[in-house]
């Protein structure tokens, strides 16, 4: 006998959230995704405006995806044949510049712009564009999201911005946080100066998270302002700053972005996943895409 299609709430449009979404709706289930902005993806989405005008996703914040662990470093080779298979993500090993705080030989680069044609495009999904505030559970075994839309079952990335949890029987629960609003150079180019280098972590004093990509026939170049350098304005970037990373000449557009994110340390994270332990809300590790993936495994069947 077919099982009834459960209503799930996938609250967060980033990659991994959407892979998840993506597999429920393959197993026969009604996913609706919520993001509080227009711009699917959360801290992995690209400019609407070069996808228009070069039909190329130049992102707007620097993602990576690699290990920060033995467990993540063992778990790679599988990833990577479950990504390439599953969702059309390309990889290619690398053998530039890739500086992190945890030490490994094996590199790689991904390239989800072929996962983003589809997966953000899928009729199969619904999306929803609004923040979601409180969750609560119901004698009835449903969830409710801020006190109007029922779902059989919720998806709670790391995250999320959620204020108010109530679960049946149990006090209320204010999942704290602290609220970041970082903000973002992206840069495209005809070349830069950084030779053999893809990633670093800590680049100098001003810019960490600094990527470099080849797209197409451009290069492009992502990273985030340290914290003494919030608020300045774009020219000043231009005749101050961006002499380090490739020649004037060279540069064919400079963009400034912020990203609002909620961010829970260690300790807040483990309150989150015990106050919504044994109900029908979820937590899914969202913290770094691989340890997120990995703890996924199960339900991704990778």
């Amino acid at each position: 006998m077919k099982k009834k299609p459960k209503k799930i709430a996938i609250i967060s449009s980033s990659p991994l959230m959407m892979m998840l979404a993506l597999k429920l709706k393959k197993n026969g289930n009604d996913v609706t995704v919520f993001d509080r902005s227009l711009d699917k993806g959360g801290a992995w989405t690209w400019f609407k405006d070069y996808l228009n005008k070069y039909k190329i996703y130049v992102p707007k914040y620097t993602n990576t995806i690699h290990p920060y662990n033995k467990k993540e470093l063992r778990f790679t080779n599988t990833m990577n044949k479950f990504l390439k298979k599953n969702f059309r993500i390309k990889i290619k090993k690398t053998t530039k510049k890739f500086s992190i705080n945890y030490k490994y030989k094996d590199k790689f680069i991904y390239d989800f712009s072929k996962f983003y044609e589809y997966a953000y495009k899928s009729n199969d999904l619904y999306f929803v564009n609004d923040f979601v505030s409180k969750i609560e559970t119901l004698p009835n075994k449903k969830v409710k999201i801020n006190s109007k839309m029922l779902f059989d079952k919720v998806f709670l990335s790391s995250f999320s911005g959620v204020k108010k949890i109530k679960i049946e029987k149990k006090k209320l629960f204010n999942p704290e946080h602290k609220e970041i609003v970082s903000e973002h150079i992206s840069i495209i180019a005809k070349k830069f100066k950084l030779k053999n280098f893809h990633y670093s972590q800590f680049f100098d004093d001003c810019f960490d998270r600094v990527k470099v990509d080849k797209i197409k026939n451009f290069y492009t170049l992502t990273a985030r302002l340290a914290y003494s350098m919030k608020g300045i304005k774009i020219s000043k970037l231009r005749n101050f700053y961006l002499e380090r990373f490739a020649e004037k000449k060279d540069i064919i557009n400079v963009k400034l972005s912020k990203f609002r994110n909620y961010y829970r340390n260690k300790k807040q994270l483990r309150d989150l996943k015990k106050a919504i332990t044994g109900s029908n809300i979820k937590y899914v590790e969202t913290t770094q895409f691989m340890c997120g993936l990995y703890s996924l495994r199960k339900i991704l069947n990778v």
